[in-house]
């Protein structure tokens, strides 16, 4: 890993002064909330107190009307709906809570999701075969389908409507679809682009749910969207939405639906990956939860997951529970591998004093983990990534990228080297020839270097404020923790401290790796990782500036707050 920058938020003191004395806040929560957007007191409250009510109308959205139209012709004249889902945590979420919530309210529904390693991603030509072989003239995408035009036009060729819901970047021109529910459409002037895919799913529910009203059904017949909620928010948080504005609704609320879930799969789930579910976290879902569900779709098949979160049946729930958890530990075993031999790659085919990406092509890789082998690439290198896997003369590659690099620009000025792609500024997918693959990385590469300064690929730490680090009690750790929940776009605070004296340093685990740090302060710091850093550097006659989390720390009983290690230097 690269040397890490330390960027410390500048604060606004006069802001902080206004939240600090009209909403009665300590000052160092106060300048938490400015540093993430909240810099005015109703956007501080809004954090504080995130409502349902808050939601925006569903109706603004550009083709939501003609959604709700066209659903509710099939509610009235009993006809079959095709969900047409995808393979990951979103995707799998979007289908279980349309599905749930068509069969509460009497419309026949089925769903089809594709198979990663011979479909693909996305809606297409055979997909739609498959999905109208039920007799269903009607299909509704959920989290794909914004540039699957040719699908969408053979669809209309059958006489079949299709109805898109997605959150992905569209392309220069929309699919003939019926509705195409996207905030990102340039003409939608819905005004929080962010939701994930299963929170335009629920958008779609919401706005269903209020036509049914409309009729004249009263809402105590109808379901209680709040039930859905936990569908929502681990749709959410596994795809990285940020944690802003609705999204911090849908997960404060969903983690509460979670913590008391009706669903048998998810509370079977919970089980397995040993979560407490009243003290469930956006952690235990991002760690937890999502990779087992992620699973199944990157080794095989992604139904039974659709399976786990729609059933009711208890044995049948642990039963896929338990599978999905095997299929977790083999993918991790398959994960090691293909990493071990990136690596390899790297070093044997990459110029790493002068490239500014890494892009490489195997066959044999595994098509679902190769993404995650990128994440961790990138992690290593702090570049961009794009791994292809081959089978025959087709390549299907996963592609992550660092903060700063716009990874769907960049792929798509390649465009013509490739057969299809999609995707965002962080993370794509595609596919090519095998013979147009050294042009493609020729070309990204070049890209990488032109736009790609060498001040960018060094990993930045954002850091919230410099403090003494004996102020971390009890009651300022409950302040902070009022502030979750914490993850993408709303992240954990971060602190830094300098000219730290360290009294003791105790070496732990395995390989004396770990560190455990008592300061002048009081304060307790774990170090992971940091062992070979303090055997390098005399503590007894330095002084360190260290960055930091501050947590609670339970173990054997014991209660106690703790600042876990981010970095750490010597003080100038």
């Amino acid at each position: 890993m690269k040397d890490k920058k330390w960027r410390i938020a500048k604060g606004d003191p006069s802001k902080e002064k206004i939240l600090i004395n009209q909403l009665g806040l300590p000052p160092v929560i106060a300048k938490l909330l400015i540093n993430r957007g909240a810099g005015d007191v109703i956007a501080a409250q809004t954090v504080l107190n995130p409502s349902l009510a808050s939601f925006e109308d569903p109706l603004k959205m550009k083709d939501m009307p003609e959604a709700v139209e066209r659903l509710m012709k099939a509610y009235d004249q009993n006809e079959k709906v095709v969900i047409f889902g995808d393979y990951d945590v979103d995707g799998i979420s979007s289908t279980a809570l349309l599905l749930s919530f068509f069969g509460k309210i009497g419309i026949e529904a089925s769903y089809y999701i594709p198979e990663r390693a011979r479909e693909g991603y996305g809606l297409s030509k055979e997909a739609v075969d498959n999905a109208l072989n039920s007799g269903a003239k009607l299909i509704v995408t959920v989290d794909n389908a914004i540039t699957a035009h040719e699908a969408v036009d053979h669809a209309n060729s059958l006489g079949a409507d299709v109805i898109i819901t997605d959150h992905h970047l569209p392309g220069r021109s929309l699919p003939n679809a019926l509705a195409i529910v996207n905030p990102h459409r340039s003409d939608c002037e819905y005004p929080y682009k962010s939701l994930s895919g299963v929170g335009i799913a629920f958008k779609l529910v919401v706005a269903l749910r209020g036509a049914l009203h409309k009729r004249g059904i009263e809402k105590a017949r109808l379901p209680n969207l709040k039930d859905f909620l936990d569908l929502v928010a681990i749709g959410s948080i596994a795809d990285l939405a940020p944690l802003t504005f609705e999204n911090r609704i849908i997960v404060k609320h969903g983690l509460d639906t979670l913590a008391r879930t009706k669903r048998r799969g998810l509370a079977e789930l919970m089980a397995v990956a040993n979560i407490t579910p009243e003290e469930v976290t956006v952690r235990d879902v991002a760690f937890g939860i999502a990779p087992r569900v992620n699973a199944a779709g990157r080794l095989k098949r992604a139904d039974i997951c659709v399976d786990l979160l729609t059933t009711d049946d208890s044995a049948k729930a642990r039963e896929i529970a338990s599978t999905l958890d095997s299929d977790n530990k083999k993918r991790r075993d398959i994960q090691k591998e293909i990493f071990a031999e990136a690596l390899r790659m790297v070093d044997e085919t990459c110029d790493m004093e002068n490239d500014r990406a890494i892009v490489l092509g195997a066959g044999g890789w595994n098509t679902g983990v190769v993404g995650i082998v990128a994440s961790k690439l990138m992690d290593k290198f702090y570049l961009p990534v794009i791994l292809i896997c081959f089978e025959d003369d087709i390549g299907k590659g996963s592609a992550r990228s660092i903060e700063g690099f716009d990874l769907y620009r960049a792929i798509s000025d390649c465009s013509t080297e490739l057969l299809k792609f999609g995707g965002h500024e962080l993370a794509a997918g595609l596919s090519l020839g095998r013979g147009r693959f050294d042009t493609f990385r020729e070309k990204f590469l070049a890209i990488a270097k032109k736009r790609m300064m060498p001040e960018d690929m060094s990993p930045v730490i954002e850091i919230d404020s410099e403090v003494d680090p004996g102020i971390f009690d009890f009651d300022l750790m409950d302040q902070i923790n009022s502030l979750e929940p914490f993850g993408h776009g709303f992240p954990q605070p971060v602190f830094i401290s300098r000219n730290v004296d360290i009294g003791e340093v105790f070496y732990m685990g395995e390989g004396r790796r770990h560190v455990r740090l008592s300061i002048k302060s009081e304060a307790r710091v774990i170090g992971f990782s940091y062992g070979d850093f303090f055997r390098e550097h005399d503590h007894t006659s330095s002084r360190f500036d260290i960055v930091y989390q501050p947590e609670i720390n339970r173990w054997n009983g014991r209660v106690n707050v703790q600042l876990r290690l981010i970095d750490v230097r010597l003080s100038q």
